[in-house]
């Protein structure tokens, strides 16, 4: 092979990866700026479903926090055990933060119909419904228990979920209000 076979196999080779290189060189602060925009980025250890969803959720429950009704307020978390557990585990700090949702919603169920809460009425899969249905809980307040819900979901099966502590905290915020409100219903 000679010197100029050998360059233009080797222009060949490259002209496509530089290209892509130069591109996103060239065009990095526009796509910086759409990454928050995005609904899920999943690359390796980054997710950004579940901020963003925790995010939408917070910013509701602080736009209906004013109006008519009794609703659940967004205020710092007191001491919890999600709270300990959350610089361990966001995933165990979020599952530790539904717990406490489920239990009291379990618990005020269960007194409609004069027995303790059992594992049966917390794994019922539409105590959030039942809850509204006795007026417990608004149509907000249960729009907020099932995406607290399914958010929890996600974090439980998801096969690798690396959140920010923040994101978790402000789950820990939403859930812990919420069961509040359950309780003192």
């Amino acid at each position: 092979m000679d010197g100029f076979t050998f360059t233009t196999e080797l222009v060949k080779a490259l002209a496509w990866p530089s290209s892509v290189i130069i591109l996103v060189f060239l065009l990095r602060k526009p796509i910086i700026e759409l990454v928050p925009m995005m609904k899920k980025l999943k690359y390796k250890e980054l997710e950004m479903e579940f901020s963003q969803e925790i995010k939408a959720l917070k910013s509701e429950v602080k736009e209906t926090s004013g109006v008519g009704t009794p609703t659940i307020t967004v205020s710092e978390p007191t001491n919890s055990k999600a709270l300990d557990l959350l610089s361990f585990s966001t995933r165990a700090a979020i599952i530790e933060a539904w717990i406490e949702v489920e239990a009291a919603a379990a618990e005020v169920a269960s007194s409609f119909w004069g027995q303790s809460p059992s594992d049966t009425m917390r794994n019922y899969p539409r105590l959030g419904e039942y809850l509204h249905q006795c007026k417990v809980i608004d149509d907000k307040q249960l729009n907020t228990f099932q995406r607290l819900r399914q958010l929890r979901n996600k974090a439980a099966h998801a096969e690798e979920l690396h959140l920010s502590e923040e994101d978790a905290k402000s789950f820990i915020v939403l859930a812990e209000n919420l069961a509040k409100h359950i309780k003192s219903a």
